[in-house]
């Protein structure tokens, strides 16, 4: 694939703003492989993320007439991109917790088992896991899972979050700290 310029992009935002489809299906044919390589560094899912491209296209094409040709056209496909995967991976990990929850705490290495023992009495560790880590705040809840649950490093998830790597530890640590605390008093009031 040649490399495209920005002037090819401004030209085709222009011709796809009037409803030339021809330069709509040259975009297409020019980006796609490289906006689904893109996703997948998100998705890690080739099918979701052709299918994600695919949106962003249909999205193009129907506000079209909003297309500002002195706006860089392929950051606006990549943007898109890199949006939609961002909710696919939050509306996809509802937090299904069938893993051990590892902390990276200060006394040494935590592991809660997460197992389905019910006792009968009220919910399972594993709904109250579920519970405690939805209660978290959002951005705590975006980068632990990314971490735990997605297998994203902390750079990665600095990426994605568009914050610095400390700032992903910071959040990561503040979570486990406080699924930690919950768990402990959780196991306090189990015992007595």
């Amino acid at each position: 694939m040649k490399k495209l310029t920005e002037q090819q992009f401004n030209e085709w935002a222009k011709r796809i703003s009037r409803s030339d489809r021809q330069a709509f299906n040259e975009l297409f044919r020019a980006i796609y492989p490289a906006m689904v390589h893109f996703a997948m560094r998100y998705l890690k899912d080739k099918t979701a993320s052709k299918d994600i491209v695919q949106d962003c296209f249909i999205s193009l094409w129907q506000t079209r007439s909003r297309i500002d040709p002195s706006r860089s056209l392929k950051n606006y496909l990549f943007t898109m991109v890199r949006n939609k995967a961002l909710n696919a991976i939050r509306d996809r990990s509802s937090f299904n917790v069938d893993h051990d929850l590892v902390s990276d705490g200060n006394a040494g290495s935590v592991v809660i088992a997460m197992d389905d023992e019910d006792d009968g009495d009220g919910p399972s560790l594993k709904e109250l896991m579920r519970s405690w880590i939805n209660e978290l705040p959002d951005r705590q809840k975006e980068a632990l899972s990314l971490s735990r649950f997605e297998g994203f490093d902390h750079e990665e998830i600095a990426v994605v979050m568009n914050v610095s790597p400390k700032t992903v530890n910071n959040h990561i640590v503040a979570a486990l700290r406080s699924l930690r605390e919950r768990y402990e008093q959780y196991e306090n009031h189990s015992n007595n």
